[in-house]
């Protein structure tokens, strides 16, 4: 069953009419590990100068999708982002957030409202 990372990476080759050998070349991958990470049976790169090279391959550099892309590769391997985890006050903070909006049991909806309300504060 796909992963998130693996079925973002995959529609956005369909958007392109990119096959996944064509893919793996620009991003200079073996297709058989791509081929691996879309299906999930493999998990997203950790090294980042292969997700930065992924991303450019699906053509999102530079983007919201392709920041999208490399958070969910970083959740998906059991890490927070780097650009995050090296901020000391969000560090400290992010628990007390995350269960604050766990213990509300918030669903999706309200969950992309809290995320737009923190966008626009």
């Amino acid at each position: 069953m796909p992963t998130p990372f693996g079925a973002l990476i995959t529609a956005q080759r369909a958007h392109l009419r990119l096959t996944l050998r064509d893919c793996a070349l620009r991003a200079g991958i073996d297709p058989g590990n791509l081929s691996k990470i879309e299906r999930g049976k493999l998990a997203p790169p950790q090294d980042e100068s292969l997700l930065l090279r992924l991303v450019d391959a699906i053509e999102l550099t530079g983007t919201d999708e392709g920041q999208r892309l490399l958070d969910v590769a970083s959740v998906q391997n059991g890490r927070i982002p780097s650009d995050i985890a090296s901020n000391e006050r969000l560090i400290a903070a992010l628990p007390l957030l995350l269960r604050t909006v766990n213990n509300r049991q918030l669903d999706d909806a309200r969950v992309e409202n809290l995320i737009k309300m923190i966008r626009d504060a």
